[in-house]
């Protein structure tokens, strides 16, 4: 949070219209001026991370192209900052810990997704993740879901070589395709002021929705040790 000295005086007052307060939980009734300033300099803070670190990043992301393999949703790459309150807040409510300890747990601010077809995915996974460790890059995190209800893929938390928290999702052109089309059943699922049938709905389409993904050949076998 070195940067938050830095940003604190562009905070403004104009970020309590941009926080979409269905992330509350009941008993969370009001959000107080104190808690939107104290999310914005968090936001701001980490999102001044992510830009130092992303040409460097972002180099290195591209660096895993070629044929078969492209980064997709580039644009995205960086956090919008109403998104990152939104979450801070959400984590701080779902965990019962403070706005700091929620913003220190994100891990995607800065986030890449690499589209890989089916019938390479296998090997280039491995390679692409034996590419960025000889680069420097700390593996903190490395989930395979592939066969999972919710989510096919493989999704990576990182350090880049600088330190700063990276994610990277693996993904078919088709299992990319899924996701997109059912975030709007996951943001249900996970808005804790969603009731027990929107929740039950949300989840029945979500997993009508994954049983569409085939799965490529070998992808289910991966794996990673982390440090």
């Amino acid at each position: 949070m070195n940067q938050m000295k830095k940003i604190s005086k562009n905070i403004t007052s104009n970020m309590m219209s941009k926080m979409r307060l269905q992330y509350v939980k009941a008993s969370l009734t009001k959000i107080t001026a104190v808690m939107v300033v104290t999310m914005t300099v968090l936001a701001q803070s980490l999102i001044a991370e992510a830009q130092a670190a992303e040409p460097d990043v972002t180099r290195d992301m591209r660096a895993l192209e070629q044929k078969g393999a492209y980064l997709i949703g580039l644009k995205h790459r960086i956090k919008a900052e109403d998104s990152l309150m939104q979450k801070i807040l959400a984590d701080a409510v779902k965990d019962n810990v403070n706005l700091g300890q929620a913003a220190d747990g994100i891990s995607d601010v800065l986030r890449y997704t690499l589209v890989i077809k089916d019938e390479d995915y296998s090997r280039r996974v491995p390679e692409a993740m034996k590419k960025l460790t000889a680069g420097g890059y700390k593996i903190v995190k490395f989930r395979n879901a592939w066969g999972g209800k919710f989510y096919q893929g493989i999704n990576v938390q990182l350090l880049s070589p600088a330190g700063v928290r990276t994610e990277l999702q693996f993904h078919t052109p088709q299992s990319y395709a899924i996701k997109q089309a059912s975030h709007g059943v996951y943001e249900i699922r996970r808005n804790p002021e969603a009731t027990p049938e929107e929740v039950a709905d949300a989840t029945v389409k979500s997993i009508a929705y994954n049983k569409q993904v085939k799965m490529p050949p070998g992808a289910k076998k991966i794996v990673w040790e982390t440090a």
